[in-house]
């Protein structure tokens, strides 16, 4: 009889859990508020409110959506095989006590050379997202012990994505921008996360009984300038990607990866445990470069809600002009 798991939420890394346990022959179930349009027969889908619905049992959980304790409480460790959490890189904190959150208050925080997964984390508490996904670790931890797998992701991307960095480089080409600023001279490295390597090191940690908690990145860490050459060349664009030194000028330059030094995640841990499915950016990127390309929507800010709710005017294009109206 073919395992079963619990798949909540159908936004990126839902879908990229949903493919790779059914590829591994799970009886697959995806909980979700909406049924996604990459539904299909070979898994089963259910709405599915969070505080609402009874709490599934399976023999593995997969929470791709679970932001604070109360959404991992209501499960069951007599039910739940092992619960799987998607939490993010986004909780740690460089040994001054600065985090990539509060680095607008408190100052950049200074990581050196790949964080691992023993890097001091916030506090818990209701203060901040990852406040409360700290929060969520922990709750989730205490309740199901070694039953517990957390996963933390760096910049994720993947089609069906609600927050698709990308489309800050899709839509200007989309436009026909033909000059693009970027913020520290385009060098920013802000780590990311291939969708589906999240998917996999899920199924990898059920399949494995492991419990505990694991980064997730890409092999590579592609700098800003370097992923805005592959989207380019992915569309066939020539576009003079142009290097402004420092920090953006007001929203000029500032993308959703722009950092003044890098941040780079250390994934060791999986990669000893035996998971060697790591993914290449510059390969992996052009699925969710497709998957933009052919979306059609009246207003991006309600198809991609989490990208809109960013604290800047994402495509300021009269001040971009205006920018460089100053430089020539």
């Amino acid at each position: 009889m073919a395992r079963s798991v619990s798949i909540i939420g159908a936004g990126q890394i839902g879908y990229a859990a949903c493919e790779a346990f059914l590829d591994a022959g799970w009886d697959v179930r995806v909980l979700a508020r909406t049924i996604p349009p990459w539904a299909h027969d070979e898994a089963r889908f259910e709405l599915y409110v969070t505080g609402e619905n009874p709490a599934p049992s399976a023999d593995a959980v997969v929470d791709t959506i679970a932001f604070d304790a109360g959404d991992v409480e209501r499960y069951d460790p007599d039910h739940v095989g092992r619960l799987i959490t998607i939490s993010s890189a986004s909780v740690y904190v460089d040994y001054g006590g600065r985090s990539l959150e509060k680095s607008a208050e408190n100052g950049y925080p200074d990581f050196g050379f790949g964080v691992t997964e023993e890097q001091v984390t916030v506090a818990p508490g209701a203060q901040s997202y990852s406040t409360r996904k700290i929060r969520m670790e922990r709750a989730a931890t205490a309740r199901f012990e070694r039953n517990c797998s957390i996963i933390r992701p760096g910049a994720v991307y993947g089609p069906w994505s609600r927050h698709p960095r990308e489309w800050w480089f899709v839509k200007r080409l989309k436009d026909r921008r033909r000059i693009i600023p970027l913020a520290f001279e385009g060098e920013s490295q802000f780590h990311t996360t291939d969708a589906r390597s999240v998917g996999e090191l899920a199924l990898f940690l059920a399949e494995e009984d492991r419990g505990g908690i694991y980064n997730c990145a890409d092999i590579d860490a592609p700098s800003v300038r370097e992923m805005g050459k592959i989207i380019a060349d992915a569309f066939g664009k020539r576009v003079r990607l142009y290097g402004i030194e420092g920090e953006p000028i007001g929203s000029v330059g500032r993308t959703p990866w722009s950092l003044p030094a890098p941040f780079i995640i250390n994934c060791d841990k999986a990669y000893d445990a035996g998971f060697h499915r790591q993914s290449l950016h510059r390969t992996r990127i052009h699925e969710s470069i497709d998957w933009l390309r052919d979306q059609r929507f009246d207003d991006w800010r309600t198809a991609f809600p989490q990208l809109a709710a960013y604290p800047w005017d994402m495509f300021d294009y009269e001040a971009e002009d205006r920018y460089f109206a100053d430089k020539t």
